[in-house]
């Protein structure tokens, strides 16, 4: 029989192997380590790249059996999920002398709004390092969401002066920017927690409206550029941070943050008109035409893109092309005289003269935007037409005598300049039942001349033919005298 003292053995020795284990124990790293690391796992996150880290930490979990820290991190990683509360929660049943399991567990319930548990785990933290400054930062977070502010503020400027940690800073920054009358002491704190780590967007954001708010438009600049660096491919921050820098008159880098909004897919008409009108103000007009064509396709109502492709034709000698931006202005506002005196113009420039009164006539008929030349100007053109002072009138023969008369003037006038102009002018005409020209043609002209064209057009157009539908036809032969 062995004796009765050598029972007790096996208990010992695994009373001995088991002690080492806990001996071995890794205690947390310093305050200021720690603070930096959760920083650099909440920048992984906020910028997507949270893969790698993840990994990484598992890699020294696997090698530091021993040591929660890795564990903690990783956690982290997904804060304030469930997933991260219940990792957090196993870590700090593993490893009860560890206190940044119960920090954040805390942080967790109070991000939840449960305040009443976030007590427990944040008392955990007090006894296990008080008046630390994690254990601060935890009291003056469930503090500020319990509504005491005052105490709140006192438990993070304790914080800071344990340990000047940017998230802490951070935090008193954004309870002060939600206390009337604090924005300056708020943009201070702010500022300086972004200084010394940039990956804060809710910091950046307050940033952003204190800056408008207190009439700092760089200092809202250049935290929402701060702010739009985290978020790349958020396109409607890149259109705010183009209208931020407008506001400062920055036009390069506001059409820097337009261009990219355009490029994530933006298409608000409002961004691409702020968009071509600092093109044209920086003398980029290739990239305004673009620009243009995209508005015009996304406003199919609005004539001013195509008014300004107009003049970029124009600008550069395409007229052809000018004449059809216009053309299409106007079939887009119809109502707007503007437009059609814009057209006339052009047309009367190119000796398109019966074209060019016909854009008169309309923008005298048109009731919006009336320009106060365009009578005038119609007149000067009609009068180099020599139409009568009164229309034609009656039967079909009849009009055709009484136009005859103002084409033989016209053509005796033309011959001073043309003494060897002759052709044959053919007409036809569209007449409904009241006796209206709905519509003429100029079916065949030989002359090629532009006045007596355009005395024709409009004076068969004018006249007042008898009462029934009819498509009478009119031709002229013009030789000069021997």
């Amino acid at each position: 029989m062995m004796p009765r003292s050598f029972s007790r053995l096996p208990a010992l020795l695994l009373l001995l192997l088991a002690l080492p284990a806990t001996a071995a124990r890794t205690p947390p790293p310093p305050v200021a380590d720690v603070m930096a690391m959760l920083r650099t796992v909440e920048s992984r996150r906020v910028r997507g790249k949270s893969t790698v880290l993840g990994l990484e930490l598992d890699d020294q979990a696997r090698a530091r059996p021993s040591d929660p820290m890795p564990r903690i991190y990783k956690a982290w990683l997904s804060f304030p999920s469930d997933a991260c509360w219940n990792e957090l929660k196993a870590i700090s049943a593993l490893y009860p002398e560890n206190p940044w399991s119960f920090l954040g567990m805390g942080l967790i319930y109070v991000k939840w709004g449960l305040l009443r548990e976030a007590r427990e785990p944040l008392d955990a933290v007090q006894r296990l390092a008080p008046d630390s400054a994690p254990a601060l930062w935890g009291q003056a977070v469930l503090l500020q969401a319990e509504g005491k502010g005052r105490d709140a503020e006192a438990r993070y400027r304790a914080a800071l002066e344990k340990l000047d940690a940017p998230q802490v800073r951070a935090a008193l920054g954004l309870m002060l920017a939600g206390q009337s009358g604090r924005a300056a002491e708020a943009k201070v704190e702010l500022a300086r927690a972004v200084e010394a780590w940039p990956d804060q967007p809710e910091a950046l954001e307050a940033l952003v409206r204190l800056g408008r708010e207190t009439q700092d438009p760089r200092a809202a600049a250049q935290a929402g550029d701060a702010l739009v660096s985290l978020r790349p491919t958020d396109r409607e921050a890149h259109r705010r941070q183009a209208d931020a820098w407008q506001a400062v008159g920055d036009r390069e880098k506001a059409v820097a943050s337009f261009e990219r909004y355009v490029a994530l897919g933006g298409a608000a008409p409002e961004a691409l008109g702020a968009l071509a009108r600092l093109d044209a103000e920086l003398g980029r007009s290739a990239e305004e035409e673009k620009v243009l064509m995209r508005l015009a396709e996304l406003a199919p109502t609005d004539a001013e893109p195509l008014l300004r492709l107009a003049d970029l034709s124009e600008a550069r000698g395409d007229a052809a092309g000018s004449e059809q931006w216009l053309l299409k202005a106007s079939e887009r506002a119809p109502a707007r005289a503007d437009v059609q005196v814009r057209r006339a113009r052009l047309l009367e420039k190119q000796e398109r003269l019966r074209e060019a009164l016909v854009a008169y006539r309309a923008a005298l008929a048109a009731p919006e935007r009336r320009v106060p030349e365009a009578e005038a100007e119609a007149a000067a053109l009609t009068k180099r037409f020599h139409l009568p002072s009164t229309p034609a009138s009656g039967a079909e023969d009849r009009v055709y005598s009484r136009v005859s008369l103002g084409l033989v003037a016209l053509y005796t006038e033309r011959l001073k300049e043309a003494p060897d102009l002759k052709g044959i002018l053919k007409v036809t005409v569209r007449v409904d039942e009241a006796g209206h020209a709905t519509q003429v043609a100029i079916v065949y002209d030989t002359l090629k001349d532009p006045l007596l064209a355009a005395h024709a057009y409009f004076a068969f157009l004018d006249a007042q033919y008898l009462p029934a539908k009819a498509e009478p036809v009119f031709q002229y032969v013009f030789r000069p005298p021997k």
